[in-house]
């Protein structure tokens, strides 16, 4: 299931931080993994705004600057022999910071450390920018408060990242530019059990929040129900987000109902869960307990008998 690119408003404002929702029953495929690991994307630039040509002939690929002045710097990027292809794209140093600060606080809001990767030794203009940007960010506004929370904040190759995600037990952000993003969003949803038990919040500088699941549509189970056949499709991504939503305006308003809500409609989905009570997706994933597959219309009749319950 391959999610398509969105466009959302003010996009270079705002960053996708999806994270797995985990239960007992279902262990990570990574063993050592103990903790969540939520992946902070920075959802502007690189390859989803490139332009790109094919040529098919002989030619010099050039990367060119005009100065408002109208004096141009060049670069030769490649002298084709035959056929091939070239790709241009950009990324804002306004955006990288609005990036870096989305990913500081929400490392302090959740007290979480916090790793930043790239590749800077081979992109030394292109990735180095953004780490360069994060270390300014990092050093001038949040280090002091990092070191009085007790956190960490940790720079290096995206990977030797990957290296040191595979080994470690979880528990931290890894912030990612845009492409890595989108594909260890994947990897660790992927790892930790199911897309579908992947929830997001697109986070901005200013402190605002939209909550979402961190997945695709399901068009094969819609036709299905266009049909009027029943399926088993997994809503927790969704319920997930409407809860952190919900959690988000309380806290906001200083509405103590609404977050106690949305702390029972979570509390509810996990009691759901480790009964065995599951969409067919988990099924073949649940350990030490007996699976019990149901439609999505009874997981989530499931769900809301044992709200009923908390709520009185």
């Amino acid at each position: 299931m391959e999610e398509p690119q969105r466009h959302y408003p003010f996009a270079a404002r705002r960053h996708r931080v999806p994270h797995p929702i985990c239960i007992p029953a279902i262990k990570p495929a990574v063993r050592n993994w103990e903790k969540p690991i939520t992946i902070a994307r920075h959802a502007y630039g690189d390859v989803y705004k490139n332009v790109e040509m094919r040529v098919e002939e002989p030619g010099k690929a050039l990367l060119v600057y005009e100065h408002p002045d109208g004096s141009r710097e060049e670069l030769v990027i490649h002298e084709f022999k035959g056929p091939g292809v070239i790709q241009g794209m950009h990324n804002t140093d306004k955006s990288i910071r609005s990036f870096a600060h989305s990913c500081f606080k929400y490392a302090i809001s959740t007290k979480q450390d916090l790793w930043f990767a790239t590749k800077d030794t081979i992109s030394k203009k292109y990735d180095a920018d953004f780490r360069e940007i994060f270390n300014e960010v990092y050093e001038q506004e949040y280090k002091a408060e990092f070191e009085r929370l007790g956190l960490e904040y940790f720079y290096t190759l995206i990977d030797d990242a990957v290296a040191r995600v595979i080994r470690s037990k979880g528990g931290y952000i890894w912030a990612c530019k845009n492409y890595d993003g989108d594909v260890m969003s994947d990897m660790v949803s992927t790892a930790f059990g199911s897309l579908a038990m992947m929830t997001s919040v697109l986070v901005s500088p200013e402190g605002n929040y939209e909550y979402e699941a961190a997945h695709g549509t399901v068009t094969r189970h819609y036709y299905k129900y266009l049909k009027g056949e029943e399926t088993s499709t997994n809503p927790m991504a969704t319920i997930f987000a409407w809860t952190g939503a919900l959690r988000k305006r309380g806290e906001k308003d200083e509405l103590p109902e609404l977050i106690g809500f949305a702390d029972k409609l979570e509390e509810a989905c996990f009691d759901t869960l480790n009964a065995g009570i599951v969409t067919k997706d988990l099924v073949n994933l649940m350990e030490g307990v007996t699976p019990i597959p149901v439609t999505s219309a009874g997981f989530i009749a499931a769900i809301r008998e044992r709200l009923e319950k908390k709520l009185a």
